[in-house]
């Protein structure tokens, strides 16, 4: 009997032992092989003709783009606040040969419902409502999407207009699951304290398996100082982290964003450089995209990636104000000048990863929102990554 138990008990930790030690060599290889990009190519430019339609609604205004990699979907969010169709998401196709892109077919929509199951009101019906999207991405665990709303703040003529905005999560058919609370401080007021309007959470991506959530906001909160302009290249926004189980607010960083490359000739409210995106490389790597308008300069828009690192970065969830207490922003590397290619560059909003090309690196696909302008392009540009 002792000797069976004294076996027994042998075995067991010889068996524990060969466990635990698979286990931390799959981990460590996994840690090893992580996702990492040393530079892009651009590859090629692929252009949608202008008035696309698919059944009954204008495909535009593509602010964000996910790849679902087992089905080989795309999901595309349009920010029509249903203004001229309904709110919503497409899916697509995005055809890739010899390293071009050779089509990208709309093949489904996705209407994006309310919390009551009933779709957006057409907009400017119901003031209290309006869905402007401007990121979307795809859990393939949960088979969910979440998206971002930036709202509405709006004076006019002694009016005033404030839709909170938020970051939502919707079933593969749209319909509503939950919602993330917003921290402090990030809901509008009719003071200059909170966002700014059009400035709240261009950019969301998950992270660590989807257990973890970044969202960006393309401009500082106001109590976080001055917006980028020309000359002026001290303006620090926030990127958050979310526990995607608890919906909670884990940390904050800041994010010092570029002046305007160029200067205006007219003063405007559209003069702005800010986050339009961001996506995740690894559990700690952030791809940001940098997008900047100037007045006089219409025909153009000025498109940065950089890579931000959030090791050891500093959680600024409990710095209230940077303009009182400036904090320690996020160091960030220069990835690609959109500058450096003879190509018309346009509205640039979303980024996510693509195929891997016969050489197995990974693609980059960006598409554009053309804010539903014949005078702007519905682009979509291939890269591929350098690891």
């Amino acid at each position: 009997m002792k000797i069976s138990s004294i076996k027994i008990s042998l075995l067991y930790i010889i068996l524990f032992g060969l466990l635990t030690s698979c286990s931390t060599t799959r981990y460590a290889s996994k840690k090893g092989n992580e996702t990492t990009i040393s530079a892009i190519k651009f590859l090629d430019e692929y252009i949608m003709p202008i008035g696309e339609q698919f059944k009954g609604t204008s495909v535009g205004g593509l602010s964000g783009i996910d790849h679902d990699a087992k089905n080989d979907r795309y999901f595309l969010i349009s920010d029509d606040p249903s203004q001229f169709s309904t709110a919503r998401v497409y899916t697509a196709n995005i055809n890739i040969k010899n390293n071009k892109i050779d089509t990208v077919l709309i093949n489904g929509i996705i209407p994006i419902l309310q919390e009551n199951g009933k779709e957006y009101p057409k907009y400017g019906t119901v003031k209290s409502l309006k869905a402007d999207g401007e990121s979307v991405r795809f859990n393939p665990l949960k088979n969910e999407l979440i998206w971002s709303n930036e709202g509405e703040r709006l004076f006019k003529n002694g009016d005033s207009l404030i839709i909170q905005p938020a970051l939502t999560f919707i079933s593969a058919d749209g319909k509503f699951l939950d919602t993330i609370p917003l921290p402090k401080g990030f809901h509008f007021t009719k003071g200059e304290n909170g966002p700014r309007k059009n400035a709240l959470f261009e950019g969301v991506t998950f992270a660590d398996n989807y257990r973890t959530l970044y969202a960006s906001l393309e401009e500082p909160l106001y109590q976080d100082g001055r917006s980028a302009a020309y000359g002026f290249g001290g303006a620090i926004t926030r990127i958050l982290k979310f526990d995607t189980k608890s919906k909670r607010n884990t940390a904050q960083y800041a994010y010092n964003l570029g002046e305007l490359p160029v200067e205006p000739t007219v003063q405007s409210d559209w003069n702005l450089n800010g986050i339009s995106e961001i996506l995740a490389i690894n559990n700690h790597t952030l791809l940001v995209m940098e997008r900047a308008w100037a007045k006089g300069h219409d025909d153009h828009t000025f498109v940065k990636l950089f890579l931000v690192d959030l090791n050891e970065a500093e959680n600024v969830i409990n710095n209230p104000s940077f303009s009182k207490n400036p904090p320690k922003v996020l160091k960030k590397k220069l990835l690609f000048d959109f500058d450096t290619i003879d190509k018309h560059i346009d509205n640039f909003e979303g980024v996510t990863f693509g195929p891997n090309l016969p050489n197995g690196n990974k693609t980059l696909i960006f598409c554009v929102d053309n804010n539903f302008s014949k005078t702007q392009t519905q682009q979509f540009f291939l890269f591929e990554v350098e690891p």
